[in-house]
């Protein structure tokens, strides 16, 4: 599944919250869900090794995070503290299964949007 991310300035971000508040602005159906401030914010969440334990998650369909951490070859309580992050930001989460805890990813693929608020008009030739 393919998760749409936004990107805006974070004092664009309030604006665009605080409008939203106000009824004064309704974001678009197909607005992104999940925001970042810059690139390189979203760059430290969705590293190529977090990107990789996501998918490697949704092909293999661990069935413990102690499974997933001996196929990613990571220390346990390392991954543990990734998983955090990343449900966090509603990338994965763990799912209750018997007596374990399942991880799942809950999104593989990115479409990223960097935004400004207020929003620019769309020119026709766009």
């Amino acid at each position: 599944m393919k998760a749409l991310i936004g990107i805006m300035p974070d004092h664009m971000f309030r604006q665009r919250i605080m409008a939203v508040v106000k009824g004064e602005y309704v974001p678009e159906e197909n607005a992104p869900k999940i925001w970042f401030t810059s690139l390189l914010a979203l760059g430290q969440i969705l590293s190529n090794e977090n990107i990789e334990l996501l998918r490697m998650m949704a092909r293999e369909k661990p069935e413990s995070l102690s499974e997933l951490a001996r196929l990613a070859g990571r220390n346990i309580s390392n991954l543990s503290t990734t998983m955090k992050t990343l449900e966090g930001y509603g990338f994965a989460k763990k799912v209750k299964s018997k007596n374990t805890i399942m991880p799942v990813a809950v999104f593989t693929d990115f479409e990223i949007r960097v935004e400004q608020f207020p929003p620019q008009e769309k020119s026709e030739a766009a």
